[in-house]
C-alpha cells in the first residue's frame, strides 16, 4: 500500500520492500530497503487506534490503518512466505516421534499449496496515515500511561495520528531526506 502510494504519486520514486520474515531478523531492519534511512512502516489490522509509533533506532515511522478481515490476513501471509516459513520452523522443533502433530502439518502444507509464495494476490484496502521523522521527539518510556493505548510496554517512539506529516509537499521532503527522490 505504502509503495503503490509513493509510486503513483512520486513517478520517479522505486520503493523497495522488504517482505522478508525471518527467525534471525536483526533489530533494526529497514522496511524501504532502498532507503538512505531506517524507515519503519507500523499497519494495523483495524481502524482503531490513534497512536503511531517507531522502535528506537529508526529515523521515520509510516503508520498504516486498514480494516482486515482475519482470514486475509491468513490468506496475504501465506503469500509473502511467512506461513511456510512458520511451518518450516514449526517441523523442525518438533520431536520426530510426534506423528499426530507431524501429520497435522503435513495437512496444512497440501491446505495452501495453490498459494505461490512471493505472489500477491490478496487486494487490502486501508488509510495509509502519514509519517514521523523520530529525531524531532522523545522516545516514551515504558510504564507510561497513555489515552486509549494504556500502559506502553515497551520505550518507543509514539506520537498522536493527528501530528503525522502527510500532505503531498511532506511526502516528497520525505523522500528527498530518505534519497528516495
Amino acid at each position: 500500500m505504502v509503495k503503490k502510494f509513493l509510486e503513483d504519486n512520486f513517478p520517479r520514486t522505486k520503493i523497495e520492500l522488504d517482505w522478508e520474515i525471518s527467525r534471525q531478523i536483526e533489530k533494526y531492519r529497514n522496511d524501504i530497503i532502498n532507503a538512505k534511512k531506517n524507515v519503519s512502516i507500523k499497519s494495523s489490522p483495524t481502524l482503531a487506534g490513534v497512536w503511531a509509533e517507531a522502535d528506537i533506532g529508526y529515523d521515520y515511522g509510516i503508520t498504516v490503518k486498514c480494516s482486515v478481515p482475519q482470514p486475509t490476513i491468513l490468506q496475504f501471509f501465506i503469500e509473502v512466505c511467512g506461513f511456510s516459513r512458520l511451518l518450516d520452523f514449526a517441523e523442525e522443533k518438533i520431536p520426530p516421534h510426534n506423528g499426530l502433530f507431524k501429520d497435522y502439518l503435513k495437512e496444512m502444507r497440501k491446505r495452501v499449496k495453490d498459494y505461490k509464495c512471493g505472489e500477491i494476490q490478496t487486494d487490502l484496502k486501508g488509510f495509509i496515515c502519514g509519517y514521523f521523522k523520530t529525531s524531532g521527539h522523545l522516545p516514551t518510556k515504558e510504564g507510561v500511561l497513555l489515552d486509549y493505548l494504556g500502559e506502553v510496554r515497551e520505550e518507543r517512539y509514539l506520537m498522536p495520528i493527528r501530528d503525522l506529516k502527510w500532505t503531498k509537499d511532506e511526502w516528497k521532503e520525505f523522500l528527498k531526506e530518505v534519497e528516495l527522490l
